[in-house]
């Protein structure tokens, strides 16, 4: 069925009806992985040098079916960012600290199609310090990403790039919502 570029898509800000589809409802049941590595960590100003996305179908990560782009400063983003929004599309997005990859793609993706991303997010760090806290007399909780694989007995990160980080960040969400 064919998105049609209604007044709910420019009441939402979206400029580009080419884009459209990240305002239709979510229908897959996926969701995407995803992890930016930047410049700095000061997101007004730092500049984004990768970003990978990995797709999740149910209880399975789809790590063949992943999306690795860079990012230089001599070149234009709006290809690699038009891959990665078709990619993505309307699925909700879950992260380890994504409130900064999130804002990161924000500074590039809004003057591109004329709105911030409007996908739905999966804070896993968040999901974590829930489950953590509902147990009484735990006070402290290592929100440390190694530290919650380690307690969650999944297996430790292979690097330290956004590929691994996607891939943790996945392992987390689905081990947390079983």
């Amino acid at each position: 069925m064919p998105i049609d570029f209604t007044a709910r898509a420019k009441g939402q800000g979206l400029t580009d009806p080419d884009y459209a589809f990240l305002l239709a409802e979510e229908d897959t049941g996926e969701r995407v992985a995803i992890h930016c590595e930047a410049t700095s960590y000061d997101k007004a100003t730092a500049d984004l040098r990768s970003v990978v996305a990995v797709r999740i179908r149910g209880t399975r990560i789809l790590a063949s079916q992943h999306l690795a782009l860079s990012f230089w400063p001599t070149e234009p983003a709006e290809p690699a960012l038009a891959r990665l929004l078709r990619f993505i599309g309307n699925r909700p997005l879950v992260g380890y600290y994504l409130d900064f990859t999130v804002a990161m793609l924000d500074r590039l993706v809004q003057p591109m199609i004329g709105m911030p991303l409007p996908n739905e997010t999966v804070e896993v760090s968040s999901l974590y310090y829930a489950r953590k806290t509902k147990i009484p007399g735990k006070n402290a909780v290592d929100l440390r990403l190694d530290s919650i694989l380690r307690d969650l007995d999944l297996p430790p990160r292979t690097g330290d790039d956004a590929y691994a980080h996607a891939l943790a960040a996945a392992m987390v969400c689905l081990r947390l919502e079983a």
